[in-house]
Formats: C-alpha cells, structure tokens, sequence
C-alpha cells in the first residue's frame, strides 16, 4: 500500500511539474501580445501627436511662418520672433526626443523609428537645432539624446 501511495505521489509531482511549465508558456505567450498592444499603442499615441504639433504650427500664418524660420534660417527673425520661435522648436525637440528615448528603451518597434527616423534627423540637422544647442536650454534635454545630436551634427558636417 505504502508503495502505491509514493507512485501517486509521483505522478502528482509531475503533473503539476507539467502543468507549471505549461502555464508558465501561456503567461509568455500573453506577456509578448501585452508587449505588441503596449507597442502598437505607444505607435498610435505618437502619430496623434505628430499631428496635434503640426496643427498647432499651422494655427496661424504668423505661427507658421516663426516656426519654419526658426528652424531653417533663426538668424531672420527678431528677438521677440526668435523668443516665440524658441518655445515652439523646443515642443518639437522635445517630441523627437521623445522618439529617441521610446526607440532606446524598445518601447517603439523598428518600423515606427524607421518612420519617423529622417524627421529626428532633419531637425537635428536643422539651424534651429544648432540655436538649441548654443542656449543654456540644452540642459532641460535628455544627456544621450544631445550627445547623439551633437555625434549625428559632427557627422554631417
């Protein structure tokens, strides 16, 4: 009787061996379609953005105007115009910035940064950004996103 009793024993043990391996593989099986829900939200959040920064700058000609000679010729503006267009090529610095740190972390799949990937290279690239740059302001920005600006700048020029 007693060795009856150790051979069920037994196969309860691996049993639950088994039944702990298998859920083990379905919690990894949910945890990886988290991972892909938790992406493809992070994707949709930044496309809504990108368009809410767009329609912003587009809110009016004048906002318009300052925001695009900021970026591509500061030296154009006046110190008022210089003042507004800092503010607003700081949103989008800190949006790219964003970009960065989500593709760094691997929160953003490869596709959503091969997207988005000439525009953090265009305003990187941009005169505005070397204005950002130069600006005690730097400071207020991720060290690893302005030590890749400042590597990506050298390496253009």
């Amino acid at each position: 009787m007693n060795d009856a009793l150790q051979n069920y024993a037994l196969i309860a043990e691996i049993i639950s061996a088994v039944a702990i391996i298998v859920s083990l593989i379905f919690v990894g099986f949910q945890i990886r379609d988290n991972t892909a829900a938790t992406q493809a939200n992070t994707f949709h959040e930044i496309a809504a953005l990108d368009i809410k920064l767009l329609l912003n700058f587009a809110s009016s000609q004048e906002s318009a105007r300052v925001s695009t000679l900021f970026r591509e010729n500061p030296e154009a503006l006046t110190e008022d115009e210089l003042n507004h267009g800092f503010y607003m090529f700081g949103a989008e610095v800190r949006h790219i910035e964003n970009l960065f740190l989500q593709k760094h972390s691997k929160m953003m799949h490869d596709v959503g940064w091969r997207s988005r990937e000439a525009l953090v290279e265009g305003l990187i690239l941009s005169p505005g950004f070397g204005v950002l740059l130069q600006s005690p302001n730097k400071k207020y920005f991720d060290g690893s996103f302005i030590e890749y600006a400042e590597k990506l700048r050298a390496e253009n020029q």
